[in-house]
């Protein structure tokens, strides 16, 4: 994770976001970033590593909401900038340490339509994999069809079975079209 914000801060980053699963076997961890555009060189990122028995899913939406404080390298770690940025760009009027700076919220907003084609396929992901106890899909439907955004899914769900390779290949192919 942290080789990443190396190399962006040495040779800059032409994307605008982008979101990426990282794991080594032992641990997976989602990584979202976006560069700095004209304002700078590098990007500012939020990583969260992904309990144990659990999965996630993102389809080109920013889907790390709140993550302070990010004080436990085990579990979080985010660019030094990630929100000094956000307030000196105009993009967040809180506090450096508000915990309810939301990554996703600041950089990449849901709209109508980001909902309706992007957090829908996680929706279908979601709804096929996870442990109705730990996901009911129903609850999240609205959001999934662009209706409440402010209903957000959880960044990761239990899923019902043991999730083999084949499970996984099978999920990343849905497009929910």
């Amino acid at each position: 994770i942290e080789i990443i914000d190396e190399l962006t801060s040495a040779y800059g980053y032409a994307s605008s976001a982008e979101g990426f699963s990282i794991s080594d076997g032992e641990e997976v961890w989602l990584m979202e970033l976006i560069g700095k555009g004209t304002f700078g060189t590098g990007l500012v990122w939020v990583a969260l590593r992904i309990p144990d028995g659990y999965v996630t899913a993102h389809a080109n939406q920013g889907r790390i909401t709140a993550f302070l404080p990010c004080d436990d390298p085990d579990t979080c770690r985010m660019s030094e900038d990630v929100v000094s940025f956000a307030i000196a760009q105009g993009y967040w009027n809180g506090s450096a340490t508000d915990p309810s700076f939301s990554f996703s919220d600041t950089y990449d907003p849901v709209t109508p339509s980001g909902a309706r084609f992007c957090e829908a396929r996680v929706w279908s992901i979601f709804s096929q994999i996870a442990d109705p106890e730990d996901f009911n899909a129903e609850d999240y439907l609205d959001y999934a069809q662009g209706f409440n955004l402010t209903n957000r899914m959880p960044l990761f769900a239990r899923p019902r079975n043991k999730m083999t390779v084949n499970d996984t290949m099978e999920a990343m192919r849905t497009h929910f079209e």
